[in-house]
């Protein structure tokens, strides 16, 4: 298949949303033929590989200007200077590549990018701007655009992995009925890759036959959250489990034999960051393969530490003096597969009776503290004992025949219980960064505030919920500008009103978490505004917004819903 085709309909989604993208992407993948389906499928999402493959192109602003520099005999400062002015390297890319006739293959891109990837080492730099130039001087315009714009990472055009799975339940599984088997698929093989060449070659009868793979990570299930913790029995039935939430990192982790691989809650592969848990695993799981998940945590003898001192454990590099300064305790709560069978489908009875007869306990491993309860009371003691020592709070957990372990879902089987969810008090939320202000006062020449979005899980898009200045120290607010990354316009599936458009908009990729008084009414903001013609139609917003913690560990997908908040509004 020529890139041309390719370059043809990005162009086109580009200018699509709703119904009508997912249409353009369905059509699209009809013409794809069998052998780049795959290629076309990662491309589409603006990678070359799955989220948790850790393959990175490593190509930063300055050695793609370079290779549009050399490539086109134009010099580094006017490629810059056009690079700011439009803040998108594709269209400065474009702007410089030659009107030609069409001649690269979608197998000629993906396998240069994959190239560029690969490479490493002594002189890895020159040769990934080597390679990317290649590219660049064969492709005509709207090709390099695109090029360029995926070697950046920066493709950008609304299509997400529900949309392309949309589009391949109807050019390739007889319709959108099939639509759920396919994300539920995906949900235990988060690989569109595989998941687009599966259907193509094998149809939905090979899709319903993936199933969980030690190795490969499952998107992990979510949790609810209620008014009442007596409504939380009601939802669950009795008994339940009432469990410890930890304020760590979510792990899940997979044994095999003595390999030991972790991933974390947005699916990177964080093995190299925790070699003491990797070898507590080892000693303290009784199974030869397993699937477990638990939350990290620092600790210092018994005492649980902040999830900020844990997060200085995220590194690359001097790992092992950062082992010694500062040690963590997976605390387990689940088991998906034991021994080769998986248990995603068992109810969490059963997987919990597996989980405490495979984990020994020990300093760095250990069962997540929990007790029984069969009426509110009980949870509610623990509940009270756990934040009495400054803990989150509690999950929840149904116990029911159909407690089944839902792969990427936010479903009623969880139940999160905090202090903040009691009426009158506070909320916390988990919202995406779309935007910044510039400050004033003391605050200028720097960003002053941030606009945040929840995300409406249905139509694909970051709606705007409130803007965001307070509870940011000084250290916060200058390095607010090196953390987000700016765009030139606003960024495709981002909903803000005229009254609330930023200063600056931010590609929406950053999670934080915000503390807030309540949930209120306000004609300025997108999220949960029912009448998109009628400009009196109100949406909801945030009052009191306060800045509490960046969540690295959290992609912008599982940021809180424009569902949650409607159904919290309507509570209240």
């Amino acid at each position: 298949m020529k890139f041309s085709e390719v370059s043809t309909a990005y162009d086109r989604f580009e200018v699509l949303s709703g119904n009508a993208l997912r249409d353009a992407v369905a059509l699209f993948l009809k013409r794809v033929l069998a052998g780049d389906i795959v290629a076309v499928a990662y491309l589409t999402l603006g990678t070359i590989a799955s989220e948790f493959d850790d393959i990175n192109l490593g190509v930063a602003d300055k050695m793609a200007l370079r290779a549009i520099a050399s490539t086109f005999d134009v010099e580094e400062d006017v490629v810059l200077k056009d690079y700011k002015k439009t803040g998108d390297i594709g269209t400065v890319a474009e702007a410089r590549a030659i009107v030609k006739r069409p001649t690269l293959t979608v197998h000629d891109v993906f396998a240069t990018l994959r190239r560029i990837a690969a490479t490493g080492g002594s002189g890895s730099q020159d040769e990934k701007v080597r390679l990317f130039g290649t590219l660049l001087s064969k492709a005509t315009p709207l090709e390099a655009r695109y090029i360029a714009r995926l070697a950046m990472g920066q493709l950008r055009l609304g299509v997400a992995a529900k949309t392309l799975l949309d589009g391949l339940a109807v050019s390739y599984g007889g319709g959108r009925e099939v639509k759920k088997e396919l994300e539920h698929a995906y949900n235990v093989c988060p690989d569109v890759g595989i998941i687009a060449q599966t259907l193509v070659t094998k149809g939905m009868k090979g899709i319903r036959a993936i199933g969980v793979m030690v190795g490969r990570p499952i998107q992990m299930m979510l949790c609810q959250r209620v008014d009442d913790i007596k409504q939380a029995f009601e939802k669950l039935g009795t008994p339940l489990i009432a469990e410890q939430k930890y304020d760590g990192e979510r792990i899940q982790a997979h044994k095999n034999g003595l390999t030991i691989t972790l991933f974390s809650r947005r699916l990177e592969n964080i093995t190299q960051q925790f070699p003491d848990v990797c070898d507590a695993i080892r000693n303290g799981v009784k199974a030869k393969t397993a699937i477990l998940e638990g939350e990290v945590m620092a600790v210092k003898g018994r005492q649980l530490l902040p999830f900020q001192t844990l997060m200085t454990r995220r590194r690359k590099h001097d790992v092992a003096s950062f082992v010694e300064k500062i040690p963590v305790k997976l605390f387990c709560f689940d088991v998906l597969l034991h021994n080769g069978r998986s248990l995603i489908d068992q109810s969490y009875a059963t997987r919990r009776k597996l989980l405490l007869a495979s984990v020994k306990d020990g300093a760095r491993i250990g069962i997540a503290h929990s007790v029984e309860a069969d009426r509110p009371s009980c949870a509610q003691q623990l509940f009270d004992d756990i934040v009495g020592r400054g803990g989150e709070g509690i999950v929840l957990k149904s116990l029911r025949p159909d407690s089944s372990y839902q792969a990427g879902v936010r479903g009623w089987h969880w139940i999160k219980w905090k202090p903040e969810y009691h009426a009158g008090m506070q909320d916390t939320f988990d919202l995406v960064v779309i935007g910044a202000y510039w400050g004033r006062g003391r605050r200028a020449g720097a960003y002053g505030g941030v606009l945040c979005a929840v995300y409406n899980k249905k139509k694909g898009v970051f709606e705007s919920f409130c803007k965001l200045g307070s509870g940011f120290s000084d250290a916060d607010l200058a390095m607010l500008e090196k953390k987000l990354t700016a765009t030139a316009t606003q960024p495709k599936g981002v909903i803000v009103l005229k009254p609330m458009i930023p200063d600056v908009w931010i590609a929406p990729t950053k999670v934080v978490e915000v503390l807030a008084a309540e949930i209120t009414s306000s004609p300025f903001h997108a999220a949960g505004r029912t009448n998109k013609i009628d400009p009196t139609s109100k949406g909801l917003a945030l009052r009191f917004p306060r800045f509490l913690r960046w969540r690295d560990d959290k992609k912008p997908e599982q940021a809180t819903t424009t569902e949650e908040v409607v159904r919290m509004a309507k509570k209240r």
